[in-house]
C-alpha cells in the first residue's frame, strides 16, 4: 500500500493525459487493498463500455493485456466476462472487484451494493449521484475511494478537488507533462507531442485542459464554457446585491411539464447584473406570481419565448388559452423574444457574457448550467457534432439565448440575421416559380 494512502481515506490525483492514472490505482491501491483486507471492491467509470474498453479487454500502450499482465494470474479465483466481475484471493477469504458505469443512469446499478473501496477513474466526466449512493457503504466499512481524472472545467470534481486540498485527511497529486516521466527519466508526453496535437486540429483549450490540466479552460464541446470561465478569472462572479434604484427584467424559457428557467437581471449603463437564477419542474403561473410577489425585486419587463403564444388547459372545464394569457390573469405580462436561429442566439450570449456579472450564490445553480451546456458527442467519429445536447443543463442555456437575443437586440443588433445567412441570401436566389434554388 503507497504511504499517501495510508495518510488519509481518499485519494485525488489530477493527472494529464496518458499520465498512467488507472495503472497506478489497480496496481498501487486495488489489487494491494483487495488482497490484504476480503471485501467488495469497485472500479468506476464514466461507462460500462468505456470500462470493459480501457480495463476488462483492454490493453497497455505497448499491447500488453492489463488483466494478464498486471493482475497475478495465481490471485484470479473466478472470472465473470458478463458482469465483469473478478474475484480473487485475499488474506484470509476472498474479495470481489466489479467494473460499473455511472452515466446515463448506470449509476443507480451500485445501490444497495456493499463497498469496501473503490476507484472512480476520470472521475470529472462522471455523474456524480455515484459518489452519493456509494458513500453511505463506505463510511460504514471504514472504506476509501480514489478518484483520477483530467479536469472538465469547474464541474462537481472541480469544487471536490477544491475541498480535498484543504482536507488533511486527503491526499492529492497534480501532475501535467512537465512532471511525468519513464523509468528511463524520459518525459512520457514532449513539446512535439503537443505540437503535433495542435497541427491536428486540437483548440489551446483541449491541450491545456487534457496536458496542462488546467480548471481555467473553457469546457471542450461547451458553447459559453470559455466565457464563464474568463468571467471567473476576471472576479466577474462575485456578490452582487439588488440595487432598489434600478429594475428587475427576466428572461424565462418555458417547459411544457417541463423545467422553467428564468434569469434575472438589472442593467446599470452597458454593465449586464445578473442578481438572481431559478428553475422549477411543473410549476403553474400561480407559483411564479407568488415567487416573484415574495421577492424584493421591483420589476421591469418580462420576456418569454415565442412558444409563450401556444393553446393549453388549465383543467377539463377551461378554454385553451394562449400560456400568454394563463400569465396575464395572475399579474406576468410578457414580451416576446424576437425570431432568431439558435446559432445567432448562440453568438448573442457570447457576445454579451463580457458585459456581465453574476451574483455568486443566487446564480451558482444557473452558472453551473452554462458552463456545462454543450454539444452532442459522436462516439464513432469522435467529436463533437452541431447539435444542442438535450439534458439539464439546456433550460438555463435557452433563457441565456432569449435573454442576449433581447438585449442585443436593444443595443441595435440585428439578431435575425447573422452574416453567413446573409452571403447565403446574397449568393442563393429562388427562382420565379418558387421552388428551386439556383445561383
Amino acid at each position: 500500500m503507497i504511504v499517501a494512502f495510508e495518510q488519509g481515506k481518499e485519494v485525488w490525483k489530477t493527472i494529464h493525459r496518458r499520465g498512467g492514472k488507472d495503472l497506478f490505482d489497480l496496481k498501487e491501491i486495488l489489487l494491494p487493498e483487495a488482497f490484504e483486507k476480503p471485501g467488495s471492491y469497485q472500479y468506476i467509470w464514466p461507462s460500462l463500455k468505456q470500462g470493459r474498453d480501457s480495463f476488462w479487454e483492454g490493453k497497455d500502450e505497448e499491447g500488453r493485456d492489463i488483466m494478464q499482465y498486471y493482475i497475478p494470474q495465481e490471485m484470479i479465483l473466478h472470472k465473470d466476462n458478463a458482469d465483469m466481475k473478478l474475484t480473487v484471493a485475499s488474506v484470509g477469504g476472498t474479495s470481489l472487484i466489479q467494473v460499473f458505469g455511472t452515466n446515463d443512469g448506470q449509476y443507480i446499478a451500485l445501490r444497495g451494493k456493499p463497498s469496501n473501496g473503490a476507484v472512480f477513474s476520470e472521475a470529472a466526466f462522471q455523474d456524480p449521484r455515484a459518489d452519493e449512493i456509494i458513500s453511505p457503504m463506505i463510511r460504514k466499512t471504514n472504506g476509501w475511494r480514489t478518484y483520477n481524472s483530467t479536469p472538465n472545467g469547474n464541474n462537481w470534481y472541480k469544487q471536490r478537488w477544491d475541498l480535498a486540498l484543504k482536507n488533511q485527511n486527503c491526499f492529492c497529486l497534480l501532475a501535467t507533462v512537465n512532471d511525468t516521466y519513464d523509468h528511463n527519466g524520459n518525459r512520457l508526453i514532449t513539446d512535439a507531442d503537443i505540437e503535433k496535437e495542435r497541427a491536428d486540429g486540437k483548440s489551446e483549450d483541449f491541450i491545456q485542459q487534457e496536458y496542462y490540466c488546467s480548471f481555467n479552460q473553457g469546457i471542450e464541446g461547451t458553447y459559453v464554457g470559455r466565457q464563464i470561465q474568463q468571467a471567473r478569472n476576471d472576479g466577474r462572479i462575485l456578490r452582487v446585491p439588488y440595487d432598489p434604484s434600478y429594475l428587475v427584467d427576466t428572461f424565462w424559457d418555458i417547459g411544457i411539464g417541463d423545467k422553467d428557467a428564468i434569469w434575472f437581471v438589472q442593467r446599470v449603463g452597458k454593465e449586464i447584473r445578473i442578481i438572481d437564477y431559478r428553475e422549477q419542474t411543473g410549476a403553474t403561473w400561480a407559483y411564479w406570481a407568488r415567487v416573484f410577489k415574495d421577492t424584493e425585486y421591483l420589476f421591469g419587463r418580462h420576456y418569454a419565448p415565442f412558444d409563450i403564444k401556444n393553446r393549453e388547459k388549465a383543467g377539463k372545464e377551461e378554454a385553451a388559452k394562449t400560456r400568454l394569457e394563463w400569465a396575464k390573469e395572475v399579474g406576468i405580462k410578457f414580451l416576446i423574444t424576437p425570431d432568431a436561429s439558435f446559432e445567432n442566439g448562440c453568438d448573442a450570449i457570447r457576445g454579451i457574457l463580457n458585459l456581465c456579472c453574476f451574483d455568486e450564490v443566487k446564480t451558482a445553480v444557473g452558472v453551473k448550467h452554462l458552463e456545462q451546456w454543450g454539444r452532442v458527442w459522436n462516439k464513432q467519429e469522435q467529436r463533437y457534432t452541431d447539435f444542442e445536447k438535450r439534458d439539464e443543463h439546456t433550460h438555463a442555456g435557452a433563457a441565456a439565448r432569449y435573454m442576449a437575443i433581447n438585449i442585443r437586440k436593444e443595443q441595435g443588433y440585428n439578431v435575425s440575421k447573422s452574416s453567413e445567412e446573409k452571403r447565403f441570401k446574397g449568393t442563393y436566389r429562388r427562382d420565379s416559380g418558387g421552388s428551386a434554388m439556383s445561383v
